[in-house]
């Protein structure tokens, strides 16, 4: 084996390669005369001749020392010449036994580093051939993995489709399943429904008024599930005839209450009447039917008697009057009829009384805690009970008018008026302005009990409105008599009368604090004439109609001028109870003993907040007392709120005017005493905003001002009095400004508050 064209640095490093486990080439090729790879037989014809140099005897020492005689120019890169370095070396006279020296010393270079390289590449032998194994093995594990994962992806996209389409199918049976059991559920109920007029029938013949009812108000809460059928459209309709015959045949049942009372049978009656609703129209029928019971009852016995006496004679009695029927009695027959009417009555009287007794124990049953026994009963009782309530505050409470019986008598008075206009139409005119005197006669009458107050003007809150004070004036002089109790005719009859001042009853008392100073009886009075006002309204166009067009300004004047004020009495009449229903003079007092001079930041309000505070907790739970008794609605709850808060306010702002010597730490403090107010305050009521906030903010603010701007604010803030203006210049300004300064804004505040004078 020849080395001729290597040179020992190139043999040395790549044996270095060898040496360190680099196997990427085959040993073989190492000794390659170019970049092609020898077949396998000249790899091991190689691996041969490699073994012999290394069996070739030699000293381990002469070895290195021959290796390490090489120079270091051999170790030097791939590009180096072996061939030219050498012939570069040689002298310019050549001397070839010289020449043969120096080629068997490169031959002994050669054959060390030859041998040194084949002891290498035959000690790494094992670990070649263990590693190409390897290689072999992983090239073959590796074909095997890549037949697995395509088969695998293959069957993945089998199980794919084939699972997708079935899960789908699947999906799509049970949507379809579940449609079909709603559509059988939804069929049997209006089959159900279907057949719901017999079991009506039934009930009804049993008297089970309030099973009937429910089955009814069940049956059409289902139609309306099921409206998008067209079967139950027509089903509907009949649902809602049958709920009519029901309540009719419900009325029947109670009147038959007036003459003979059953107390299970009246209990089934107000039963159905909760179930339905209308306990306020159960209450209103049975009125009407005892009413009608002992008229019916008395009539027939006087007319027994009447024709009993009379015999033979062609009179018809049946259609007199019951008062002109008793003129009949003769007096042999008088005892005898007085008694049988006494009887008569009584029996009306014994159900009526039995009713009432009835209504007591169920209110005391309602109120009283349930008896013992098992948790469940206790429970469909107290829901019972709970819907009982609900119902009767939804109808009596949120929904009903509050009435006096002097409206229900005006609106009767005018629905007579109105037939009367109907058939003598040149007499409409007189009849609407009569009509009209009666409305404004019912409004002073209301004003004068329940809102004149001398104390309007000086409270500032604007109270009465120009409007409202020229109606009460217009009243006052063209129908109201003064001096006269009696109505006193003037000389022309056809004129109207005027008519004596109303007075209260002495029965009404308004000056108790304990009921809110009458605040039942005038919200009683007040809402009842707003009321009374709105019923007007509604027959404004009516009433049009009827009137000659040249009386038609009188009409627009009535409604424009007192009809639409009415509801304007409401700020009058409850500003006297908000006025005496908080102690407003003792939190002035209160604020009067304030330091307000100090020289610290207080972290804690004075104490008149929380009087005042407490002042407004028990307006809220005497609010809530009366409202047992006699409706608040939302407006006149509002309104006294209102008042209260505006007051209150007002009342703040006159305690801060009172200060003689404030400072910048007290100004900060009435900052917090109104900051706490108004935190609390919010937690007792749901009127927002605020009424008259800004008023007390800005007063508090203007301490802050300096003189320029104190002067500009006295002109755009004519809100406050004149007292309250002053003070800001005293005490705000008083020490920063010279005297003629002060005087300067006081004239001011006087030219202000003239014009008021």
């Amino acid at each position: 084996m020849q080395f001729s064209v290597f040179g020992p640095f190139t043999v040395c490093v790549l044996s270095e390669c060898l040496v360190q486990g680099h196997f990427l080439i085959p040993p073989w090729s190492l000794f390659a005369f170019d970049s092609l790879s020898p077949p396998l037989s000249l790899s091991l014809s190689l691996l041969e001749e490699m073994r012999e140099l290394r069996e070739q005897p030699i000293d381990p020492q002469a070895e290195q020392e021959i290796i390490d005689s090489i120079e270091e120019v051999y170790f030097s890169n791939d590009s180096f010449d072996m061939v030219q370095h050498e012939l570069q070396k040689l002298p310019p006279e050549l001397n070839l036994q010289e020449l043969e020296e120096y080629r068997d010393k490169l031959k002994r270079q050669q054959a060390a580093v030859s041998k040194k390289v084949a002891d290498l590449i035959l000690e790494k032998q094992p670990a070649y051939v263990k590693e190409l194994e390897r290689v072999t093995a992983l090239q073959t594990n590796l074909q095997l993995a890549a037949v697995i994962c395509t088969n695998a992806r293959r069957q993945l996209s089998v199980a794919k489709e084939g699972f997708t389409e079935a899960s789908l199918g699947l999906l799509a049976n049970q949507r379809r399943r579940q449609l079909l059991t709603g559509l059988l559920k939804s069929l049997r109920t209006i089959k159900t429904l279907q057949r719901t007029d017999v079991r009506l029938s039934e009930m009804l013949e049993e008297e089970d008024y309030p099973g009937a009812i429910q089955l009814c108000l069940e049956c059409q809460k289902a139609a309306s599930t099921f409206k998008h059928y067209s079967c139950i459209s027509e089903l509907n309709s009949k649902l809602q005839d049958t709920l009519e015959q029901i309540e009719e045949q419900l009325d029947v049942a109670l009147s038959k209450t007036c003459k003979h009372f059953d107390v299970s049978h009246y209990t089934k009656v107000q039963l159905a009447y909760t179930l339905l609703g209308k306990t306020q129209t159960a209450m209103d029928q049975l009125h009407m039917h005892f009413t009608q019971a002992i008229h019916n009852t008395v009539f027939q016995v006087v007319l027994g008697y009447v024709e009993l006496c009379a015999g033979n004679a062609d009179t018809k009695f049946q259609k007199m009057q019951y008062k002109d029927l008793c003129t009949h009695i003769t007096l042999d027959s008088y005892i005898p009829c007085l008694t049988d009417l006494c009887k008569a009555l009584w029996e009306v009287m014994l159900s009526y009384h039995r009713t009432m007794q009835w209504h007591e124990e169920h209110d005391k049953e309602e109120t009283a805690p349930p008896p013992a026994g098992s948790e469940e009963d206790n429970f469909v009782s107290r829901e019972t009970i709970r819907s009982k309530k609900k119902s009767d505050y939804n109808l009596n409470k949120t929904n009903a008018p509050i009435l006096t019986n002097t409206t229900l008598n005006v609106i009767r008075l005018v629905g007579k008026y109105m037939q009367m206009m109907n058939i003598l139409k040149p007499i409409a005119f007189d009849v609407i302005h009569c009509v009209s005197q009666l409305f404004d006669y019912y409004l002073y009458a209301v004003y004068t009990f329940f809102g004149r107050n001398d104390l309007y003007e000086s409270s500032g809150l604007g109270l009465i409105s120009s409007r409202l004070r020229t109606t009460l004036n217009r009243i006052q002089e063209s129908l109201i008599d003064m001096i006269s109790p009696t109505p006193t005719p003037t000389p022309d009859h056809h004129q109207n009368e005027k008519v004596p001042s109303p007075h209260l009853s002495q029965l009404v008392v308004l000056t108790n604090s304990g009921t809110l100073y009458g605040l039942a009886q005038r919200v009683v009075a007040t809402e009842s004439l707003v009321f009374l006002a709105e019923q007007f309204e509604s027959l404004q166009s009516h009433l049009d109609t009827m009137m000659p067009a040249a009386k038609k300004p009188f009409l627009q004047q009535f409604y424009s001028q007192t009809v639409s004020t009415a509801s304007e009495l409401r700020k009058p009449i409850y500003w006297i109870v908000a006025a005496k229903a908080i102690d407003y003079e003792q939190m002035l007092l209160m604020m009067a003993g304030v330091k307000w001079d100090i020289r610290e930041i207080m972290s804690q309000h004075n104490v008149y907040v929380d009087v005042l505070l407490k002042e407004f907790e028990q307006f809220n739970k005497r609010l809530g007392d009366v409202s047992r008794h006699v409706r608040i609605p939302l407006p006149v709850s509002n309104v006294l709120w209102e008042h209260c808060i505006r007051l209150a306010n007002r009342t703040l702002v006159e305690g801060y005017a009172n200060v003689k010597k404030c400072s910048n730490e007290g100004r900060a403090l009435m900052q917090l005493d109104f900051q706490q107010f108004l935190m609390k305050l919010e937690k007792l009521t749901d009127l927002r905003p605020i009424p008259d906030k800004e008023f007390v903010e800005t007063y508090i603010k203007a301490y802050y001002l300096t003189e320029n701007d104190m002067e500009q604010f006295i002109k755009n803030h004519r809100e406050y009095s004149m007292k309250q203006l002053a003070n800001l210049v005293n005490v705000c300004l008083g020490s920063h400004i010279n005297k003629k300064a002060r005087q300067k804004l006081l004239a001011a505040i006087d030219d202000i508050d003239r014009p008021k004078r």
